[in-house]
């Protein structure tokens, strides 16, 4: 399983984000991916990249940008209008696309769970 120090080296520019909250979403990436073994060598880097990404998703929710990650089906300047298109809460593959890091995860499991291997 990825750690702090591997983390923090990845991505710098989460250095100011206390130590224990980054802990926090490094377990919760790790409770979410299947076994370690089912992943190759690909786990520590896949976990960092899934924290990474529901890290930044939650500083941005915290900050109340939550839906600046949602698509934006219309927006307007003068009297601000701005229409989500939104049209399911189901979590699909298209959620990874709205950080780097998601993108990034997404791409290291299509490596791994590819399809059929012989062995």
């Amino acid at each position: 399983m990825a750690d702090l120090v591997t983390f923090k080296l990845r991505f710098p520019e989460f250095e100011d984000v206390i130590d224990a909250r980054i802990q926090l979403f490094l377990d919760d990436a790790a409770l979410m991916m299947s076994s370690p073994i089912r992943w190759l060598d690909f786990y520590d880097v896949a976990q960092c990249y899934h924290a990474a990404h529901l890290l930044y998703v939650a500083l941005y929710t915290e900050s109340g940008d939550g839906g600046v990650l949602a698509p934006v089906k219309k927006q307007e300047v003068d009297d601000v209008v701005v229409e989500q298109a939104v049209g399911s809460v189901k979590p699909t593959a298209l959620d990874w696309f709205s950080t780097a890091y998601g993108k990034q995860y997404y791409q290291y499991m299509r490596l791994v769970f590819a399809g059929p291997r012989g062995v």
